[in-house]
């Protein structure tokens, strides 16, 4: 226990039957410390007023091994537990329990060395780049966002969707150092917010709502600019530019682009340094549905090439096909966060909608997929000489949103 000898800011003490050596606030332990029960379980992690709350590790006296996140002295949030025999379960936990397995969205992921040929700094395999907990945020006597908790891991794609004026791009705001951090506690590639730091910010990209971009340069200079910022001399701005659909105009001034190409610039610019992290604002507003689909596209890729990336969007069919968890935020506040699969069972419901023929016009009929009367009214309905179509219904996401907030998407 050396690192936890006595001195005047640690303390060992008997406590809860064992031995606790760290970190003490009115002598109880606070902060980093370890804890040894008498069937010599041991716990090493963060503390706060007596209970185990943050990043932790457990060894149990049995065999096995947990890793990861606590909450008042339980599993609670992302971590791994390894039994005596090698197996490990990775996933979200709840009051202890295994709720999420997460294998495959959050399968351990060696980072290529950037463009700039440096490490991603202080990403740890398993761990969250972008952590926040309880983060809080006013304009003056206004809470524009409060006690938000959530985290995003290296080739993850988590999308915030709510409407105008929800707190994303707040969020984004705060967590990007454009305002400072009022309340809580965040980190970007394991280091604290709220500082000037170089090294973190050469591993982010950021695409902002206003369009700060140089305007008497040519697209090409914009680009090879930002990427001298990071150090880097052959950033393939060409390719870049490419990607987003502007490569024929990369010699065009950028005072000459229209709204979406300097919309389409501004992602080329967030991707010319590899970010290990993305936030993206609204990334595709006001593009047209081709340059759109393209733009989605390249998140992807960003995402499988190993960055974590935080979007936000009041578009529903956005956060549907690119997140892997998708957070609802309304008036500052999460009110669910899951995989939108996860989201449509729980709070949705299955339906099947049969469209008939009913004299000149055409009849509609949704049937719930459950129960035996529905089978025997689908059943009869199919039978009808009537029957134009027959479609099965799942709850989007925007009804699933209206139903928690009493809201809509665009509200």
């Amino acid at each position: 226990m050396a690192e936890y000898e006595k001195t005047p800011e640690r303390q060992s003490i008997p406590w809860k039957g064992g031995k606790y050596a760290g970190h003490l606030r009115n002598n109880a332990p606070h902060g980093r410390g370890r804890f040894i029960q008498p069937d010599g379980t041991r716990y090493d992690g963060d503390w706060v007023e007596g209970m185990p709350n943050g990043r932790g590790t457990i060894i149990y006296a049995g065999g096995g091994l947990y890793k990861g996140d606590f909450v008042e002295g339980n599993r609670h949030g992302y971590g791994s537990y390894t039994l005596p025999d090698g197996k490990t379960y990775k996933g979200l936990w709840e009051k202890g329990k295994l709720i999420n397995p997460l294998e495959k969205l959050r399968q351990d992921i060696e980072y290529e060395r950037s463009a700039a040929g440096r490490e991603p700094v202080n990403v740890r395999k398993g761990e969250p780049a972008i952590y926040v907990e309880k983060l809080n945020h006013w304009y003056g006597k206004l809470q524009a966002v409060k006690d938000i908790s959530f985290e995003v891991y290296p080739g993850e794609i988590l999308g915030f969707l709510g409407p105008n004026g929800a707190g994303k791009s707040t969020t984004i705001k705060v967590l990007t150092g454009q305002l400072p951090l009022k309340g809580g506690r965040a980190q970007i590639l394991g280091r604290d917010i709220g500082r000037d730091d170089s090294e973190m910010q050469a591993h982010i990209g950021v695409t902002f709502e206003e369009k700060n971009l140089y305007l008497e340069m040519t697209a090409l200079e914009n680009l090879n600019f930002f990427a001298s910022l990071f150090g880097i001399r052959n950033p393939g701005s060409l390719e870049a530019l490419k990607r987003v659909g502007l490569a024929d105009r990369a010699r065009d001034r950028v005072s000459q682009y229209s709204k979406g190409m300097r919309q389409r610039l501004m992602i080329a610019r967030a991707f010319i340094n590899k970010p290990s992290v993305l936030f993206l604002d609204e990334p595709t507003d006001g593009l047209d549905p081709v340059t759109a689909s393209a733009i989605r596209k390249t998140i992807k890729e960003e995402a499988e090439r190993g960055a974590a990336v935080l979007l936000t969007t009041h578009n529903m069919f956005e956060a549907d096909e690119l997140s892997n968890r998708v957070a609802f935020i309304n008036e500052g506040e999460i009110v669910a966060l899951d995989t939108a699969e996860n989201l449509k069972l729980k709070y949705g419901k299955r339906s099947v909608l049969v469209r008939l023929r009913d004299r000149d016009g055409v009849r509609e009929e949704e049937l719930p997929l459950d129960g035996e009367k529905s089978s025997a009214r689908l059943g009869k309905l199919a039978a009808s000489p009537d029957l134009m179509t027959i479609h099965t219904e799942e709850a989007t996401l925007e009804k699933i949103f209206i139903r928690l907030t009493g809201r809509g998407l665009a509200g």
